[in-house]
């Protein structure tokens, strides 16, 4: 199954209700590193910068979330104050779990994860979700029209590596698994 930003788009609207199994929880000592990241000015302005190379183009369903919110910026303040706020996490594919197994897989392309994956993404999610917020934080305080920043949020979102956008569901386009 390939999932287009639906995940990222519910958990924006707060509807998305995620199982015990599905949340992931950092440890004690990494709970707090996205408060502790700081960004240059130079790093501010290229993550801010909407010329940026991204790994993929918007999905359909992010061209349909900006087309949505631009008729009432209200929504698009909205929107865009959930995404700069909403930390990231690992979706996982929950189907054929059955009692007490660790969940292994995503559920965007049914790829196998291992603990130093996991490691790694919690690490790389923590830079992330304090960049996106820097750059929420940056425009607002400009003055930036809400559908502009929330569309510079997703094209920062949209510039992280293969395996961010993977487990994220952040409109992953890979192909689905063979069954």
């Amino acid at each position: 199954m390939i999932i287009q930003g639906f995940n990222n788009i519910a958990s924006v609207y707060g509807t998305a209700i995620k199982s015990s199994v599905q949340r992931q929880i950092l440890p004690a000592t990494t709970e707090n590193i996205a408060d502790k990241v700081t960004l240059s000015n130079a790093g501010k302005v290229l993550a801010a910068d909407e010329g940026s190379a991204a790994t993929q183009a918007r999905t359909p369903a992010q061209e349909k979330l900006l087309r949505a919110a631009s008729s009432d910026q209200a929504s698009a303040e909205k929107i865009a104050e959930g995404m700069a706020y909403t930390p990231s996490t690992i979706f996982y594919d929950i189907s054929d779990v059955g009692g007490g197994e660790e969940v292994r897989k995503l559920s965007t392309s049914g790829r196998m994860i291992d603990d130093q994956f996991k490691s790694k993404f919690n690490s790389e999610a923590s830079v992330i979700d304090a960049q996106r917020r820097a750059i929420y934080d940056t425009e607002k305080a400009k003055g930036t029209d809400p559908l502009l920043i929330l569309s510079k949020m997703i094209d920062f979102t949209n510039s992280q590596s293969k395996d961010y956008l993977e487990a994220s569901g952040w409109g992953y386009q890979g192909s689905t698994p063979p069954a």
